[in-house]
């Protein structure tokens, strides 16, 4: 005979599974500063290729300009320290926004999995009083 607990619970768990389950599980697979870490070095790198594509952007817009800086030698390391300000300003932004949402995101993801052991416990107590 069928309980209808136990096969609630276990719908219950295989929607889980089959929407956040997969992503959960592959985050789960990391500690968390390993987790949050990996990501915010990949939000680094992709800063670092923003800021590049943002300085070429601009100096072939403005590319006479760009020239006229070049032949000045007394501006170039004042130029150099600037565009250096930018890009560590940059990153900076981006490094403490990704370390915001890939905390949350963590943290979210042990709350998911937490809930879904303690219905596999749960699930686990009904199989033993069947017995």
């Amino acid at each position: 005979m069928l309980n209808e607990d136990k096969v609630i619970l276990m719908t219950k768990m295989a929607a889980f599974m089959d929407r956040e389950g997969k992503k959960n599980g592959a985050i789960n697979s990391y500690f968390r500063s390993d987790y949050i870490g990996f990501n915010i070095l990949k939000s680094v790198i992709s800063a670092t290729v923003v800021f590049a594509i943002c300085v070429g952007t601009y100096a072939l817009y403005d590319f006479e300009n760009v020239l006229s800086n070049l032949y000045n030698t007394n501006n170039l390391l004042a130029i150099g320290r600037r565009y250096l300000i930018y890009y560590l300003l940059l990153v900076g932004v981006y490094s403490l926004v990704s370390y915001i949402i890939y905390s949350y995101r963590y943290s979210k993801m042990r709350k998911n999995m937490r809930q879904y052991y303690g219905d596999l416990k749960k699930l686990a107590r009904m199989y033993e009083k069947e017995k």
